[in-house]
């Protein structure tokens, strides 16, 4: 599968108006504009508003009669869809393909940049519930796709634009439902492209009040996506644009939504919000560090939001929407921002490669559990993994859980935790097959506990403290609301907090290994500034030495973050992506009888600031 280079585009004239006020030379100028800068994929959104808008006949009592047209007009088109739209969305692929774009189109947009575009027929009702909403959802992709199935511009299906902020879904399996009545309506009528969820904001797991699950997603359609915009998602605009942490989080979500899914996850929305966040020099660092870290990392691809300026447009969102304004790959003269030109030239340096990598070798296997702030939780183990130099890709508690030679279940959380089934599990494959399991606690539950860590507990208290061990002669400071009392039982105390208690411990299990940490290490980071310039990762980098110095090639520098890629012909590729905005030294550490071959991007000696190297490691 290629890997997805591109943007989200509204017509520079028009943004959401862009059907309505179809101007064929402006959008052949767009794409000469955007084609000539490397970008080949665009998503696209046919406004559901403007493509069905259907409203009711009423008659006595406000009955609904039937459904015509605007204009009271009849359907000319058992899908109740516009001649003339569909006439131009027509146009508009074929000025695609005669551009060399490849199109995803968002079939069911009815939620774009703080607004809702609906067909009036449909207002006031539950668009994922109601009968009468489901039924035009049905036609409105029965004529998109019989119609338009046969253009070769077109590279996918999406759902819909963020459809999960369109209405309010009352349960999960009303979510799940809707996603599989949708993406199955485009198979039974198209099954030889990609279905897109177009989702964001998914959970990891059941949550009430978040009903749209990355597994319902994930049964729905063949791709997901993330949406990572730092300003928007939980703990991610912590940091600077410019820091490891913000730098880390496409990657790290999108990890996670293809871990948990099992499907392969499109960064489809990318963007730092304009120029109330960062210059335009540091938007196109931040492109540039997202491509080469999700290219190396298995992301499908990276789009950013989006391909034109706004500021000139007056009519909604973009009267009451400021955010919406400044975020385009191009100035509002046209010209092109640095981020469009950065990722020309990134694309055409990933084109030039005579190689396609294979999936990254990963070290770990990071289970997310009930009761925490999931996100959370996976978002600070990924930062820590990469300061240390682990790759892990992540599972939740209740699902399947795949082979891994380490375990980390971090900041456990209350009472829940994970079934017994899948415990039990990975308790075996510590005792049998010689994994090792990695444990810290939130105030958390864990059967048989002392079996398991050689820790025995004397007594607990609620105590909301900030505190610090002294791990291999460095001090490393940790905060936590319960202080639980411990004693060993068998288990090596590799450090005491400040008032004597076992902080970080290892106890051998069967064949393997159990690690346990007293402290919500992960969590407790969530609200701190600057977690990857402190040394929090070092309790990983000490726990887990025997998996990072197995590489092929690594380094002791935590800001650059090493994937290796098996060949067929047994030796590697490797991808050093620096997470600083400074150049940083490489210093490559390689197994005995490991050499580096062919350099095919950067240098080996110093990497840039927010970039990358890519080179072979031989035998």
């Amino acid at each position: 599968m290629n890997f997805i280079i591109g943007c989200n585009y509204w017509a520079s004239n028009a943004g959401t108006e862009m059907w309505r006020q179809f101007d064929e030379d402006v959008i052949r100028d767009d794409f000469h504009v955007l084609s000539q800068s490397g970008i080949e994929y665009l998503r696209v959104f046919p406004n559901w508003r403007d493509f069905q808008p259907i409203v009711p006949l009423l008659g006595g009592h406000a009955d609904v009669l039937e459904y015509r047209m605007d204009g009271d007009t009849f359907p000319t088109n058992p899908d109740y869809l516009d001649d003339c739209m569909l006439a131009r969305f027509d146009r508009f692929c074929d000025l695609a393909e005669e551009f060399g774009m490849k199109l995803i189109v968002g079939l069911i947009t009815g939620w774009m940049s703080g607004r809702v575009f609906i067909p009036a027929a449909l207002y006031g009702k539950n668009l994922f519930e109601d009968p009468t909403c489901i039924l035009f959802e049905q036609r409105l992709i029965h004529g998109m796709v019989t119609r338009f199935k046969h253009k070769p511009a077109i590279y996918a299906w999406d759902l819909g634009n963020e459809c999960n902020s369109m209405s309010v879904a009352s349960s999960a399996a009303t979510a799940e439902s809707w996603g599989l009545t949708v993406s199955n309506a485009i198979r039974a009528w198209d099954n030889t492209r990609p279905v897109i969820s177009g989702m964001h904001y998914l959970t990891g797991g059941p949550i009430k009040l978040r009903p749209w699950s990355i597994k319902g997603q994930a049964e729905a359609c063949d791709m997901l996506t993330t949406h990572p915009y730092p300003y928007f998602v939980p703990h991610s605009d912590r940091d600077r644009i410019g820091s490891m942490r913000t730098a880390l989080h496409a990657t790290c979500e999108s990890k996670y939504y293809a871990s948990i899914g099992n499907r392969p996850c499109l960064v489809e929305e990318l963007g730092t919000l304009g120029p109330m966040i960062c210059s335009n020099e540091r938007a196109a660092d931040f492109m540039r560090l997202n491509l080469f870290s999700n290219w190396a990392n298995g992301s499908a691809g990276v789009m950013w939001w989006c391909a034109n300026e706004q500021v000139m447009l007056n009519t909604p969102p973009y009267t009451y929407q400021t955010v919406e304004l400044e975020l385009g790959m191009r100035f509002r003269d046209g010209a092109p921002k640095p981020v469009l030109l950065e990722t020309g030239r990134i694309a055409n340096i990933l084109k030039s490669f005579d190689f396609t990598l294979s999936a990254a070798q990963e070290d770990a296997v990071c289970i997310i559990t009930h009761d925490q702030d999931m996100w959370g939780c996976a978002y600070m183990t990924y930062c820590l993994a990469k300061l240390a130099g682990l790759n892990l890709r992540f599972a939740f508690a209740d699902g399947e859980i795949p082979d891994s030679k380490l375990y980390l279940i971090p900041s456990i959380c209350k009472h829940r935790v994970m079934i017994r089934e899948n415990f039990l599990k990975i308790e075996q494959k510590v005792r049998e097959n010689g994994a090792m399991l990695y444990l810290s606690i939130d105030f958390g539950f864990i059967s048989e506990f002392e079996k398991l860590t050689g820790l025995r507990v004397t007594d607990s208290e609620k105590r909301t403290e900030s505190g610090s061990i002294t791990l291999n002669g460095e001090e490393i400071a940790f905060t936590r609301n319960r202080r639980t009392y411990l004693e060993s039982v068998g288990a090596d105390v590799l450090a005491y907090d400040n008032v004597g208690n076992p902080a970080v411990t290892v106890h051998r299990l069967g064949s393997g290994k159990v690690a346990y940490v007293n402290f919500p290490l992960e969590t407790m980071l969530l609200e701190k500034n600057d977690i990857t310039e402190d040394n929090y990762y070092k309790i990983y980098q000490t726990l887990f030495a025997e998996q990072i110095n197995r590489h092929a090639v690594r380094t002791e520098n935590p800001f650059i973050a090493i994937t290796i890629h098996p060949r067929t012909d047994g030796n590697f590729y490797a991808v050093a992506v620096n997470y600083s905005t400074e150049p940083q030294p490489l210093a490559p550490i390689l197994q005995s009888e490991k050499r580096i071959g062919r350099v095919f991007y950067g240098s080996i000696d110093t990497v840039g600031g927010f970039d990358a190297a890519v080179f072979e490691v031989l035998s």
